[in-house]
This record gives structure tokens, C-alpha cells and sequence, in this order.
């Protein structure tokens, strides 16, 4: 069982390596895009298509970030309140939100999905693509902070005095690079 978390967490792992690498990605290109098509329309090149490409890389952007710092435990929390408790209580606290996170994120996978199926015939104005692409990055990254919190859950013994389970896949980020 122990050999099956470890090879989870390598899986994991590179996986969280190439959602940040992504995530890295789509924000140099809305910066250069943006900056380009402020630039270029200031001559009177304007680029028709950079506001589309701009939204769909910042939803996609947004709501990757969101799980990046879901799993960083850089979402806001009150550990002002929680740091008083003991390890044990903390521990229960963290659980007790995750159970209400992991229930909101599967309506937000739900209805995103649906939104995404009903918006399929939507079209951006200048791309020739769907406009469920962008509705389709809520869903996605619902299903990917279910993962993430998944993964913490597993590894809260690991919270090393840590008042978030986050903490611990630090620590396990540390771990991996280490390997």
C-alpha cells in the first residue's frame, strides 16, 4: 500500500510540475499579447484576435493558479484562529474544510459541465473555436482541486507542526526534489 502512495505522489508530482509549467506558459503569453496588441494598436495594426486569445489563456490561468495555490496552502484562511488549537483539532478543522470544499467543487464541476455543453455552439467573436473552452477551465480545475485535496488528505500525518495540511506537500515537494 505504502509503494502505491509513493508512486501516486511521484505521479503527482510531475504532474504538479507540468500544471505550473502551464500555468507559467499562459502568463507570459497574456502579458507579450496584451502588450503586443496595446502597442500594435497604437499604429494602427490592431490585432482582432488578442482580447479572445487574452480571456481564454486567463480563464484557463485563473482557475489553474487557483489549484496551484490550493496546494501550496496559499489560499486565504484563518490561521490566526486555528494555530491556537492543538495538532489533533487542527488536523479535524483542516478535514471539516476540505469536506465543504470538496462539496462545492463538485457542484462547480457539475455545472461547469453543463455550461460548457450548453455554450458548445457558442463561438468567440474573432476564433474560430467554441467558447466552451473557457467554460470547460471551471470544471477541469474543480476536479484537479478535488485531487489536490485528495493528495493533502492522505498526507496529514505529515503536518510537522504546520496549522495547514498544505504544509505537507510542501514538505513532499521538498522530498521529490530531493529524489
Amino acid at each position: 500500500m505504502k509503494e502505491r502512495l509513493q508512486r501516486l505522489d511521484s505521479l503527482y508530482g510531475k504532474f504538479c510540475k507540468i500544471e505550473t509549467a502551464i500555468c507559467m506558459i499562459l502568463f507570459v503569453v497574456i502579458v507579450v499579447l496584451v502588450f503586443l496588441a496595446a502597442v500594435l494598436r497604437k499604429i494602427n495594426l490592431p490585432i482582432q484576435w488578442s482580447n479572445d486569445v487574452a480571456q481564454l489563456c486567463f480563464a484557463w490561468l485563473a482557475f489553474l493558479g487557483a489549484d496551484i495555490a490550493l496546494r501550496k496552502g496559499s489560499l486565504v484562511g484563518v490561521a490566526l484562529i486555528t494555530t491556537k488549537f492543538n495538532e489533533t483539532v487542527q488536523k479535524v478543522l483542516n478535514i471539516i474544510c476540505y469536506v465543504i470544499m470538496i462539496g462545492l467543487l463538485i457542484i462547480m464541476a457539475k455545472y461547469g459541465f453543463l455550461l460548457a455543453v450548453r455554450d458548445w455552439q457558442r463561438a468567440f467573436q474573432t476564433l474560430p473555436i467554441s467558447y466552451s473552452f473557457v467554460t470547460l477551465s471551471l470544471a477541469i480545475s474543480a476536479v484537479l482541486m478535488i485531487c489536490s485535496i485528495i493528495h493533502n488528505v492522505l498526507h496529514i500525518n505529515e503536518l510537522n507542526g504546520c496549522s495547514t495540511v498544505s504544509c505537507s506537500c510542501k514538505s513532499a515537494e521538498r522530498d521529490m526534489g530531493e529524489k
